[in-house]
């Protein structure tokens, strides 16, 4: 086991943010029918590039962030964990507890109480791969990270939120097709996150590349995935009618929501929320957006601006949502405030009309 002494000791014990509260809440008005945005706040913003976080709530009740800080997008190094013990209104101080410069820190619950985090780690020859570590504690010391796959190079991320199932994991990854383009895989775990295995390729022979996918279950034995286009032209999803074994041939999105990097889908009573990165080169400001379906993600609507950032389109806009009840979503996300090119760590709450 890995303590978190032993985790810090080589780097920054720890990092205090230069405000060591949030910013005061915002209150907004309604935006769209069915939502409105409340409980905005700024939870880091020092001049460091932060970046890609996420957001678990730990078996004691804690809230887990992890996200990237560096002096660059892609030179961020370190890899934040902080908690809050009153649902994100104010969180603990910045505290380093691992080091890599592959993407990306996520979390996750598992069934029997477990944290789970995973990133793409180097292994012993220098080859970067997805790995992942449990916390038996509630995030507070780590076990040793293991390799989803073998060879390593095989699976490269997995940037979207683990979804679980009558005590199923499931969980979405990325790897090389072989061909310049990407392929995204199913894997499930039944022992809450201790083992994986592959269950399916989601995308299909003919299909164009796809990488961050985002999955949902949106029926009895009905699993939607959402995908980024390899070329950034497109939004794709695919249909699974047996529980992600097998697929159907990828659906353009695109004109229902656009082009999206980083998808993430979210059930919220009724409502099935889909975020994301809205891309488009020719667009400024730079937007993150969400959207609502309530066919089970046949089709979506309502499409919302929840904030615009500055800077490249790769300085802001991935998201990490976690529910919290009652129609209400806690958001977690990257913008550049300033365009000066140092996003910060943002959060809001998102109400889901009834």
């Amino acid at each position: 086991m890995i303590t978190r002494v032993q985790a810090i000791l080589p780097m920054v014990l720890v990092i205090i943010s230069t405000a060591c509260g949030p910013s005061p809440p915002e209150q907004s008005p309604p935006l769209q029918s069915g939502f409105s945005v409340s409980k905005r706040q700024v939870i880091e913003s020092d001049g460091a590039y932060n970046s890609t976080p996420a957001v678990a709530q730990a078996e004691n009740g804690d809230w887990v962030l992890s996200y990237r800080k560096g002096p660059g997008h892609v030179d961020s190094p370190l890899v934040i964990l902080r908690r809050s013990q009153d649902h994100g209104q104010t969180w603990s101080p910045e505290v380093v507890y691992f080091d890599t410069s592959q993407p990306d820190p996520t979390l996750a619950l598992t069934p029997d109480g477990t944290l789970l985090i995973e990133f793409v780690k180097l292994d012993p020859n220098g080859v970067a791969g997805s790995a992942y570590s449990l916390s038996q504690d509630n995030g507070l010391t780590w076990s040793a990270f293991t390799f989803f796959d073998d060879p390593v190079s095989k699976t490269s991320a997995f940037p979207t939120i683990f979804l679980t199932v009558a005590g199923t994991m499931y969980a979405a990854s990325y790897g090389p097709h072989g061909d310049g383009t990407d392929d995204s895989t199913l894997w499930e775990s039944e022992d809450s996150g201790t083992n994986w295995i592959k269950r399916s390729l989601i995308r299909q022979t003919a299909d164009a590349g796809i990488n961050e996918t985002a999955i949902a279950q949106v029926g009895a034995t009905r699993f939607l995935a959402v995908s980024r286009d390899d070329l950034s032209t497109h939004t794709w999803a695919h249909i699974s009618d047996n529980s992600g074994a097998t697929w159907g041939n990828q659906i353009d999105y695109t004109s229902q929501v656009g082009v999206l990097q980083l998808p993430q889908l979210i059930q919220a009573g009724k409502a099935l929320l889909l975020f994301g990165r809205q891309f488009d080169p020719t667009t400024f400001p730079n937007q993150f957006v969400v959207f609502a379906s309530l066919d089970g993600g046949m089709t979506f609507m309502d499409r919302t601006v929840l904030d615009t950032y500055t800077g490249e389109a790769i300085d802001g806009g991935y998201c990490w949502p976690l529910l919290m009840g009652d129609g209400q979503v806690f958001v977690v996300y990257y913008a550049d405030s300033n365009n000066l090119r140092q996003p910060d760590i943002k959060s809001l709450v998102l109400q889901v009309g009834k």
